[in-house]
């Protein structure tokens, strides 16, 4: 039984070696034969090194080229993403919720659990430790492991450290090269090392509903200027709505209008049958369509929302 199961572990990582040379969705598929438990429409670039214990990736979660994650447990939530060349490496688990952006060249010690939250994210060359010491500790010196857990809607900005046992509240932004070593409370803005000496309250204004309405016809226009400036294509803003040409069809974006292919919704509850995106739930529908696929990335790189 043992060399039965000592068969299987080596082959399940004998395919995953194999899916490093392959892109979407080849490696997709080799690493469901080797295990991995994977959602629909995921993303994985070739180069990547996924030899944890155990996978789970959610719908749409997008792993860029060069990650390399060795680690017990790797679950990744849906829509979530995990920037290039970042490492994972312990023997405890990552766990990444809905939504969770993990930027570039990222290195995350999973000595013990380290757990990102919804709407969660880490900025480019940050460093997540729950391991704080490699000194001996018959010398008076400690070896800390204690494992590290985001809250929801937290920033961690670029090239910040989180030490072990540090918990961060929820709406709690980290501004960058910050060093965070003592926990953090909900809805705070940190700076500095140690980040404790700049603790202080952050004062969010949402858009108010009334004002959505705008917000959102803005967006469309911007991203008729975006799409016709860098992306050299030909679409009309007119009237409100986007009218785009799609294989030689018609096809068009409007504002709190069904008559349309895709709906931008600006009211709490909204839905359809077809393509939407609802702004204020930050919820949108299952089909994929290049049109859908391309506004949803603009308004997830310009605007910060993912919708789930």
């Amino acid at each position: 039984m043992e060399i039965v199961e000592k068969i299987t572990v080596i082959l399940k990582a004998s395919l995953r070696i194999a899916a490093f040379f392959f892109p979407s969705p080849f490696n997709v598929f080799i690493h469901r034969m080797a295990g991995a438990t994977i959602g629909k429409h995921v993303t994985m670039h070739p180069g990547v090194f996924l030899m944890a214990n155990s996978i789970d990736i959610k719908d749409g979660a997008i792993i860029k080229f060069g990650v390399m994650i060795f680690a017990r447990k790797f679950t990744l939530g849906r829509k979530s993403s995990v920037g290039f060349f970042t490492l994972v490496k312990g023997e405890s688990d990552l766990i990444v919720g809905d939504a969770c952006i993990i930027g570039p060249k990222c290195m995350i010690n999973c000595s013990r659990s380290v757990t990102l939250d919804y709407y969660s994210g880490i900025g480019p060359g940050s460093y997540l430790y729950t391991h704080g010491s490699g000194m001996p500790v018959t010398e008076g010196y400690r070896a800390t492991f204690a494992p590290i857990t985001i809250g929801s809607k937290v920033w961690v900005s670029m090239r910040s450290i989180i030490g072990p046992g540090v918990r961060i509240g929820n709406g709690t932004s980290v501004m960058p090269g910050s060093v965070v070593m003592e926990n953090i409370g909900t809805n705070r803005l940190v700076v500095g090392d140690p980040a404790k000496n700049n603790n202080i309250p952050m004062l969010l204004t949402p858009i108010k509903c009334e004002n959505l309405d705008k917000f959102a016809y803005d967006m469309l226009k911007e991203y008729c200027m975006w799409s016709n400036e860098y992306k050299k294509r030909n679409i009309l803003f007119v009237d409100g709505a986007l009218c785009i040409q799609n294989r030689r069809r018609d096809f068009t974006v409007k504002i709190n209008d069904n008559d349309c292919d895709i709906v931008l919704y600006t009211n709490v509850g909204a839905k359809r049958d077809g393509m939407f995106f609802n702004i204020p739930d930050l919820l949108t529908d299952e089909r994929c369509h290049p049109e859908k696929d391309m506004i949803e990335a603009y308004m997830r790189l310009y605007y910060g929302l993912i919708f789930l």
